[in-house]
């Protein structure tokens, strides 16, 4: 018998003795006998600090989270693994410390020389939370199901099409846990599952010093990601600093991007000389979206002299941004460029993104973002796309126009054209330096790779999220990753 901790030990006696003493809902296929031989499951998982609702800690997952097991004692006639259960939610059991159980889920006999061992597949949030969050119906067949695959001698739980929301708000935190157990090793001392964050957190800052210009930001976009592929519980290949060191995202793979346009309770930032100035100062530009939650993979830069549009949907970041003259008496906005002058010959600037906000003149809050149209030669703005409600702009506000500006690593010699490796369980920090230039335009827009003033500067940084401690930004791990547009 393997004892843990005297703690476990005493709950998983008393859970024993009340199991014994209840009558409990019989499995399909559980000989009665076995009804008294109830699995007690306990966690740990990493602590990290953030917005409430984008991550996942121990107090979270008192909610309940989920469980498969296949048996490694009995086997079908394919020689696949017995499924014994399979998406069980297990919930904190008040009054037995911190055990997890459910009814229905309970040990295989360890007779004769059978020991009832069972592999444990678990994963939080439930497949209706990542639904939520990833923007899906009921309409959209196929996302997020647990298949169990056989390959050859390989017998893994798989997520089919997971999914990552286009908007960074409605991201989530995901953390998964595999281990084996049997009857004879834990029935008293109950499963110790290590629950791990299977998502990469992307923060990107910004600061800058310019004597000629200020820059005003109200979003960020992060583009050329996975936002949909499969996971594989069993997944490994993570370098051996990284807390998580099993589950990956393989399969087939879709990108595009996940953003976040400044709505009502943000306030936009400005970056200048005297505000936010240094790299020390650096402000995060998220806004309330929160920290991206994304998934995990070796990316390889936006190539955008060779492949302007992005048609290979490599990496890039845009920050949504308007950019006025500083010593002018009129601060003339100089991008989003004005409207209806020449970019070229055949291209007026009307064409570019623009995303218009009503914001607080005094406070700089976002009220609402609105969408302009034409009408007689006079601009209008309208509460939605359709441009059918007519948005009555109160003195106290004021109609903004932002343009996507992006920027992209800098090879530094790298033959492979990757810049960098985002690991699951990890916090990546960007710093946008906006002292000497803004960047180019974005993918999306009319001459993408257009220089906007010149390149900027900037830095990153790696570490993973604490297994024990509360996150730090002062325990830096990992090397600084400097990027520049070429």
């Amino acid at each position: 018998m393997n004892h843990k901790t005297t703690k476990h030990t005493l709950f998983s006696l008393l859970a024993a003795l009340l199991l014994f003493s209840c009558s409990q809902e019989e499995l399909p296929g559980v000989d009665s006998a076995e009804e008294d031989s109830e699995i007690l499951f306990f966690t740990s998982m990493p602590g990290v600090q953030a917005r409430s609702d984008d991550h996942i800690d121990g107090e979270s997952i008192k909610k309940g989270f989920y469980v498969s097991a296949a048996s490694l004692d009995s086997l079908e006639a394919n020689g696949r693994p017995t499924i014994r259960f399979k998406q069980e939610m297990v919930t904190h059991t008040e009054g037995m410390g911190d055990a997890f159980r459910s009814d229905n889920c309970r040990w295989p006999s360890n007779k004769g020389n059978k020991d009832g061992k069972l592999r444990f597949f678990a994963y939080y949030p439930s497949f209706k939370t990542l639904r939520d969050s990833a923007g899906l119906t009921d309409n959209d067949k196929g996302y997020f199901v647990l298949e169990y695959n056989t390959t050859g001698s390989k017998h893994e739980y798989w997520i089919k099409k997971f999914k990552v929301n286009e908007d960074i708000a409605r991201h989530s935190d995901f953390v998964t846990a595999i281990v084996d157990g049997s009857k004879t090793e834990n029935l008293y001392s109950g499963v110790q599952l290590t629950l791990q964050h299977q998502l990469s957190r992307i923060d990107v800052r910004a600061f800058g010093a310019s004597e000629s210009y200020d820059v005003e930001i109200a979003g960020v976009r992060v583009g050329g990601i996975a936002t949909e592929g499969d996971f594989n519980f069993e997944g490994t290949g993570h370098p051996a600093w990284c807390n998580t060191q099993v589950g990956k995202f393989t399969g087939t793979i879709k990108k595009g991007c996940t953003e976040y346009v400044y709505r009502k309770g943000d306030t936009v930032i400005t970056i200048g000389k005297g505000s936010h100035d240094t790299e020390t100062a650096a402000v995060s530009i998220m806004g309330e979206g929160g920290r991206a939650m994304v998934i995990p993979m070796n990316y390889t830069r936006w190539l955008y002299k060779n492949n302007v549009n992005n048609n290979n949907q490599h990496l890039y970041f845009s920050v949504l941004l308007r950019v006025k003259e500083k010593l002018t008496d009129d601060k003339k906005l100089i991008y989003p460029y004005i409207e209806k002058s020449d970019i070229t010959s055949s291209i007026k600037t009307d064409k570019m993104n623009v995303v218009y906000l009503s914001i607080e003149r005094s406070t700089g809050k976002v009220v609402t973002r609105v969408y302009r149209k034409l009408i007689d030669g006079h601009s209008k703005y309208f509460t939605d796309e359709g441009c059918t409600k007519e948005y009555a702009t109160p003195t106290t506000e004021e109609i903004r126009n932002y343009g996507w500006a992006s920027v992209v690593p800098y090879s530094g010699g790298d033959s492979n054209q990757t810049y960098h490796l985002w690991n699951p369980g990890c916090d990546y920090i960007y710093r946008l330096d906006y002292t000497n230039g803004i960047g180019i335009q974005d993918p999306a827009d009319a001459l993408p790779g257009k220089p906007i003033i010149s390149p900027i500067e900037v830095t990153g940084t790696e570490k993973p999220w604490h297994t024990v401690d509360p996150y730090k930004e002062e325990e830096i791990i990992g090397e600084d990753v400097n990027f520049r547009i070429e």
